[in-house]
């Protein structure tokens, strides 16, 4: 009678074997490493675009210290500022917007 209740318990037991677990663990860590993934991706998403804003903003401030370069260049100091023929100034605004737009072509998502 004893061995009989072993038997069915070790049966009971050997029977209970749920393979879903293993499954449903295999399936959380497939899960677990999609999500690192996808946060490693969106890392470097990030990087790139800190990365591409700061050359954007440094191009546009070399755009803005050649202007001022070419004013003083091109002009007499009164005051503040320069005195610069008006044709000049055009000319001088028409390069640093061209400037600003190659940087936007450059560095613009």
């Amino acid at each position: 009678m004893r061995r009989l209740r072993i038997l069915v318990f070790v049966i009971s037991v050997a029977g209970c074997r749920d393979t879903r677990v293993t499954d449903l663990e295999k399936r959380v860590g497939a899960l677990e490493q999609s999500v690192r993934q996808i946060d490693s991706e969106r890392t470097k998403t990030l990087d790139d675009d800190s990365a591409r804003r700061a050359k954007m903003e440094s191009c546009v401030a070399e755009a803005d210290a050649t202007f001022d370069r070419a004013m003083a260049g091109n002009g007499t100091r009164h005051g503040n500022g320069y005195n610069v023929p008006v044709t000049v100034v055009e000319q001088i605004q028409r390069q640093k917007q061209g400037k600003i737009e190659e940087c936007k072509l450059l560095y613009s998502k």
